[in-house]
């Protein structure tokens, strides 16, 4: 007879996929100026990280996305150096005299660390020569709890012409091996989210 499968770390997968999709899946929270009907069509993308190098990756990443849907846009990197503070000043003055009608910023918001408790395996005993190597699976399975970082970015388009806050969303993602995996994530959930409120629209 067969050692029983274990059923409480399939639990605990589940627990941790479920988390991992939903945070990328939807945004935590979103705002919309209801009153504004504008589509968009020159986007500045602004990715307010210190590091320089994954400014730029984000920032390239998310310009490359939006032209696969035929919408212009400009990374930040080109017209302000990484030095300047993010402020209204400093992207007034990066935009004179551009064709930008929106600034898109992106920041991290936070990082809060969870836990998810991972049970100990429990098997069926036997008798027999094998009870041993079955007693052994029970030592190397016990009790643990699994930390991790949870994310919270923010994404803010601002009317270049007005400066006014037209949309925000805020969205929770577990903190990737690879950090491009969310970059990935993060700049596909704003896009598809942008053209669901008709904020920006795939061009032939």
């Amino acid at each position: 007879m067969k050692p029983a499968i274990p059923f409480r770390p399939i639990l605990f997968v589940l627990a941790l996929l479920v988390l991992s999709a939903c945070a990328t899946k939807r945004p935590a929270m979103e705002w919309r100026d209801e009153g504004f009907s504008t589509v968009f069509d020159n986007i500045l993308i602004i990715a307010a990280i210190e590091r320089s190098t994954r400014r730029r990756v984000y920032e390239d990443e998310f310009v490359e996305a939006l032209e696969t849907l035929n919408v212009e846009a400009t990374p930040s990197y080109e017209l302000m150096t990484s030095s300047l503070t993010v402020s209204r000043q400093t992207v007034e003055a990066a935009i004179r005299g551009q064709d930008i009608d929106a600034v898109l910023v992106t920041r991290l918001l936070g990082v809060k660390e969870e836990e998810v408790y991972q049970p100990p395996t429990s098997y069926d005993h036997h008798r027999g020569y094998h009870r041993y190597y079955l007693h052994a699976l029970e030592n190397d399975n016990r009790a643990y709890y699994r930390r991790f970082k949870v994310l919270t970015l923010e994404t803010n388009i601002y009317d270049a012409a007005t400066n006014q806050l037209i949309w925000s969303m805020q969205s929770e993602s577990i903190e990737p091996s690879v950090p491009r995996n969310l970059i990935e994530e993060q700049i596909a959930l704003t896009i598809r989210t942008l053209q669901a409120r008709g904020l920006i629209v795939a061009k032939e």
